[in-house]
């Protein structure tokens, strides 16, 4: 099993809240305790949330929770992107075509 490292002087300095009740903080739909231990242990997609064990406690900050909200956001947006961002310029002429617009010239140095 590999080990997760993180920058615990900077988590302590952050907003902790108990893993008890790090669920509550979750936006939507309430997570469970077990869902909450599963994310810092496993992660989920990679991310794995944020935690620190204190005196045979663990916590998490307010902040590691909203980094671990958007690193799935991010994660998500990059698994709906297209795999291709650019276009040819047969494909730029088509899509214009299928639009009605005017011809486009240079469109060869579109993606350059």
């Amino acid at each position: 099993m590999s080990k997760i490292i993180f920058d615990v002087p900077a988590l302590l300095e952050e907003d902790l809240v108990p893993a008890t009740k790090a669920c509550e903080y979750f936006p939507g739909k309430k997570r469970s305790r077990a869902s909450v231990e599963r994310y810092f242990r496993k992660g989920i997609r990679g991310t794995v949330l944020e935690s620190v064990l204190i005196c045979g406690k663990r916590y998490t900050s307010l902040e590691a929770i909203d980094r671990f909200i958007r690193g799935q956001l991010h994660v998500e947006a990059e698994r709906a992107s297209p795999k291709r961002a650019t276009m040819s310029a047969r494909e730029i002429e088509a899509a214009a075509r299928r639009f009605g617009l005017p011809e486009m010239q240079g469109v060869e140095d579109f993606n350059n």
